[in-house]
């Protein structure tokens, strides 16, 4: 009967893994520094430049509506859309919260921004905007509601 072998898979000597763990981790440590989260406008969360807002319902009765009757503005929940004007291409889009308010992190730069339909609306205008460094640029969307 000849002896039992046992079986066991094939290590790599250690000083290659080393070599090789050695090698990669600085190169992928550095494609990470230079990753731009979201395209090439976005900031992160903790950047001190961007928009920031509210989408509002306007307006909220028809122009022949009773005196007294507050016809102002209404905040809208809407997903808002930021559209890099260098490079034509959307940076990123985040949702309001239930009072139509926004923040977008960004580079400085132009930028167009705009309100996805909100509930309600047919149209809401887009907006140009020029953010600078070390400023959040504030900015009102307006959502038509249809009223006349």
């Amino acid at each position: 009967m000849l002896p039992h072998r046992r079986r066991c898979a094939r290590r790599p000597p250690g000083g290659l893994l080393l070599a090789f763990v050695a090698l990669t981790v600085p190169v992928a440590l550095a494609a990470c520094s230079e990753a731009v989260p979201n395209g090439p406008g976005s900031a992160s969360a903790g950047a001190r430049s961007g928009v920031k807002g509210v989408v509002v319902l306007w307006p909220t009765c028809p122009v022949e509506g009773a005196p007294g009757r507050d016809c102002g503005s209404k905040p809208a929940e809407a997903t808002v859309r930021v559209r890099d004007r260098s490079s034509e291409t959307e940076v990123t889009s985040v949702r309001t919260g239930p009072d139509g308010r926004f923040r977008v992190p960004l580079r400085a730069g132009t930028y167009e921004v705009r309100a996805a339909r909100a509930s309600g609306t047919g149209y809401c205008a887009p907006v140009d905007v020029t953010v600078r460094p070390d400023a959040y640029t504030e900015i009102t969307l307006r959502c038509d509601t249809g009223l006349r």
